[in-house]
């Protein structure tokens, strides 16, 4: 676990005395903004917590008005970030690796081509990409790896006569962090992160339409390693309409069970995989040998020097969007192991989570109880504070590369996890920030423009479960006042 040393003050003098205490208590009150600038804003807040059943310690904020006035409750009590995490990990890339660094992952092939036979194997080389997938073309999961087989055919290769094999030296240890929770390791946003990465690390599982009596199920992208146990039954019952998927415990059997509506339409589910590297390695295998090209097999003698075949890149820049408007898990433990990785580090959440423990005392020195265990926020162990969160969206909006990270953020009512909130209201497509969920948490920090210039904010409610609901609405209504107060004072003041 990383944790930030804590920072102490203490006084150098013995303050005694009623004029010094006042005046001791005058520069407090001059240095910092911090101490309620506007008490009035700050009581608004704290009472529509209470209107929604929240108790004020359950709720912690830090805002930055256009005149530089903040706005604080527990600002600086660390809590439990939830996907707001992610912003740590977008501004530290950012910042230490630029937006231009490429991921890379390369097909290399170990051995000369004699009458379109390869004397060798290939090597696929995992650089920690985590966007290998059907993103830009939804219909096909694997359309970014299907040049590679043209570059084989180019290179006139039609027999290989070794192996297909991977090398993910690049990244240290296991794929799933021991914070998580292990009941849902299963579930998409559990995704283990590899050096290599495919289809985010899930198998896509076609459930519908029912044709002549049975539920059709299909699994996408089909493998070797893959077997399907369809135990789906049809029922014309609305309420019965329930089913669940599962995979075994350490293997690629799928299990689809329960009861699926006669009329309902095609359904999508995922499952994740249990090893990233196995699976990028049996679906190239398949491709290839779909393709044509056969493949023996056979363990050969290592070659001198492995010769480059094919390879898919993207820059980091061009992956935020995905991390930060679908709050995707995968991507931000990828892009921090990678960050770990190009850092010094060996690529594990350790090192992952020492660099942007690093890079947080480093930009934002005095923050205490900061605890850094994951890039992603499904850790419960994670600690930030609401005035942290809000500082970063401060760097961004300075920073030469900030409009990248901003660019990225969800909309209000517009895209993301932000889609459905704020719609019809004076923050509807102005307002950008990255939300955060877990369990008992919900955040989000971002900002807003106003005539006076940007309000940057983090509120943070840590508390009882079962109020996600009411927390969501304490952020937006609170946010919503801050708006029409500013909006107010402009209108005033013209």
């Amino acid at each position: 676990m990383q944790r930030l040393r804590n920072h102490t003050i203490k006084p150098a003098t013995d303050w005694r005395g009623s004029g010094q205490w006042l005046l001791l208590l005058a520069l407090l009150l001059l240095l910092s903004p911090a101490v309620l600038a506007d008490s009035g804003l700050t009581a608004t807040i704290l009472a529509e917590a209470k209107k929604l059943g929240l108790k004020s310690e359950e709720v912690s904020f830090s805002l930055r008005l256009p005149d530089g006035d903040v706005i604080e409750h527990r600002g600086t009590e660390a809590r439990a970030p939830a996907s707001c995490m992610k912003l740590v990990v977008a501004a530290a890339t950012l910042d230490l690796l630029g937006p231009e660094h490429h991921l890379k992952t390369e097909l290399m092939r170990l051995g000369q081509i004699e009458d379109g036979v390869l004397r060798g194997d290939l090597l696929v080389i995992g650089g920690g990409d985590p966007a290998i997938c059907g993103r830009e073309n939804s219909t096909d999961p694997l359309w970014e790896l299907r040049p590679w087989m043209a570059k084989l055919e180019t290179a006139g290769i039609d027999k290989i006569e070794g192996r297909v094999l991977a090398d993910v030296r690049y990244f240290s240890g296991g794929g799933v962090h021991p914070d998580w929770p292990r009941a849902q390791l299963q579930r998409w946003y559990c995704a283990p992160s590899g050096a290599l990465n495919l289809n985010d690390n899930c198998i896509d599982v076609l459930i519908g339409p029912v044709t002549d009596g049975e539920v059709s199920v299909q699994l996408k992208p089909m493998h070797p390693l893959l077997s399907l146990r369809n135990k789906l039954v049809v029922t014309s019952n609305k309420k019965d309409h329930l089913y669940h998927i599962s995979r075994d415990a350490a293997g690629w059997g799928v299990t689809v069970s329960g009861k699926f509506l006669r009329t309902s339409g095609q359904r999508t589910e995922w499952v994740t995989v249990p090893d990233p590297a196995d699976g990028f390695v049996s679906i190239l295998l398949q491709m290839i040998r779909d393709s044509g090209i056969s493949v023996e097999g056979k363990i050969l003698p290592p070659a001198s020097r492995a010769l480059p075949v094919a390879s898919t890149s993207h820059t980091l820049a061009s992956r935020l969007p995905v991390m930060l408007k679908n709050s995707q898990n995968l991507y931000a433990d990828a892009l921090a192991r990678v960050l770990g990785r190009e850092r010094g580090g060996d690529g594990s959440f350790q090192s992952a989570a020492a660099r942007l423990a690093a890079w947080i005392d480093g930009r934002f020195p005095g923050h205490e109880g900061v605890v850094v265990r994951d890039g992603s926020g499904l850790s419960r162990q994670n600690r930030l504070d609401a005035r942290l969160l809000r500082q970063i969206i401060e760097m961004a909006l300075k920073s030469r590369w900030g409009s990248i990270l901003l660019d990225a953020l969800p909309v209000a009512a517009v895209d993301g996890t932000l889609d459905g909130r704020f719609q019809s209201t004076p923050l509807a497509g102005k307002l950008r920030a990255k939300t955060g969920t877990i369990r008992g948490v919900i955040s989000l920090a971002g900002m807003f423009e106003t005539s006076a210039g940007p309000v940057t904010f983090c509120l943070i409610y840590e508390g009882r479960h079962g109020f996600a609901s009411r927390a969501r609405d304490w952020q937006d209504r609170s946010l919503l006042r801050v708006e029409t107060a500013l909006r107010g004072r402009s209108e005033g003041q013209g």
